[in-house]
């Protein structure tokens, strides 16, 4: 009978015809085979089609470790390599290749998962990629295609409820955590390649083994901000640059960050001053999360934060409000390199704002303190800049309407 996939004959003169060699003839056991680790009578070595990544042979490339001998299989993981299927995520790009494999230490497993990563997957008419991520533009660069690849999943797994608004979205948590948990942890192996004209040269090999974590944080994160990850990562975009490629390193820093679990504070303090931004809400909301999350919930760290975020949205505000403020002040305030400099100029803005500005009681009773000072300064002058912002965007909006 001949089967058709969209009019190709898979049975007859395009059939695929694998060459198999099976040699059984002697009945001693010299070895073990690599992979499934049976005694054997007969071992191959592993070819390069089927099993690329423990093969090699001289005048091709190999993946062994300090350039060894390729690793020996029996005939019958030979046999069953030629028609595993592939199950896999790639994205094209210019003169980069994403490669993004799925791998479990059990075989059951990756059978478990086979037919729910296919659905994730999309078709692409050009075959550039075969994952579509809902993540917005320029995504370009590694770190930020691996976190938009690891959303796709996330997002394909999420169930759309029946009799919810259009976009609103509840997550079977359940569901992602039997796919990465259930008998054996899922992983991915992650490989970033750049063509060189005559070949492809390998950037990055990155075993990534976090997927429960990234998924836990991206529920909450979400949960929390009721906002989807688009918007805060649209919003670290530097449109001011003249070259699309630079316009999202900074981007691939913070994505980077958060798949490695560290603190993104620094990134996105210094982006919001240095990037025009009339609106960063969704960004804002994201980091507070976020740094939260990663320090584990801890009651003292929130305290400190929520402190700090006060006091910016003090100093925002009187500064956009007050005859004497400017935004200047916010600058100044940013350069201080102590806390002794930074209590000297909040002194020095109180005087000037007058009674605009207060400097609360709680900044002068320990949660300032000079070991969480760099963190304590960096989340009050991005609220300070957020609140600010928020106070001339209203008064742009109110002379427009005027002039009208």
């Amino acid at each position: 009978m001949n089967v058709t996939t969209s009019g190709l004959l898979l049975d007859g003169p395009n059939a695929v015809k694998p060459k198999v060699k099976i040699n059984v003839r002697s009945k001693k056991i010299k070895s073990q085979c690599y992979l499934c680790g049976e005694a054997t009578s007969t071992l191959d070595e592993a070819n390069q089609t089927i099993f690329p990544f423990i093969t090699g042979s001289s005048g091709v490339l190999s993946f062994n470790s300090e350039a060894g001998k390729p690793e020996k299989i029996c005939w019958k993981c030979s046999f069953l390599g030629k028609f595993v299927p592939v199950n896999g995520f790639y994205l094209s790009q210019d003169d980069h290749l994403y490669v993004f494999l799925p791998y479990s230490p059990s075989l059951e497993k990756m059978c478990d998962v086979y037919d729910t990563l296919q659905d994730a997957k999309y078709n692409d008419p050009n075959l550039l990629r075969n994952f579509d991520h809902p993540l917005g533009v320029y995504f370009q660069h590694p770190f930020e295609v691996t976190f938009a690849f690891f959303y796709t999943l996330y997002d394909k797994l999420s169930i759309r409820q029946t009799g919810k608004s259009e976009g609103e979205v509840e997550l079977n948590l359940d569901a992602i955590l039997d796919l990465t948990v259930d008998k054996a942890p899922l992983e991915f192996v992650v490989v970033h390649t750049k063509n060189e004209g005559s070949t492809f040269s390998g950037k990055m090999i990155w075993p990534f083994k976090e997927t429960v974590y990234f998924y836990k944080l991206i529920q909450q994160i979400e949960k929390r901000t009721r906002v989807k990850m688009k918007e805060p990562l649209y919003y670290l975009i530097g449109f001011t640059e003249t070259k699309n490629e630079n316009k999202t390193l900074l981007r691939n820093r913070v994505c980077e960050r958060i798949l490695k679990k560290q603190t993104i504070l620094d990134l996105v303090e210094q982006h919001v001053f240095h990037t025009k931004l009339d609106y960063f809400k969704p960004l804002f909301d994201m980091l507070l999360t976020y740094e939260l999350l990663i320090k584990g919930e801890n009651k003292v760290y929130k305290e400190e934060q929520e402190v700090a975020v006060n006091l910016g949205r003090r100093i925002g505000m009187a500064v956009a409000k007050s005859d004497n403020g400017k935004k200047g002040d916010l600058f100044a305030l940013r350069k201080t390199r102590r806390k002794v400099d930074f209590l000297e100029q909040l002194n020095r803005l109180q005087f000037k704002l007058g009674s605009d500005f207060v400097v609360p009681s709680d900044v002068y009773e320990g949660k300032l303190t000079d070991d969480n000072f760099q963190e304590f300064k960096q989340f009050c002058m991005i609220a300070a800049l957020n609140s600010y912002n928020y106070v001339k965007s209203g008064e742009k909006t109110n002379k427009k309407g005027e002039d009208k």
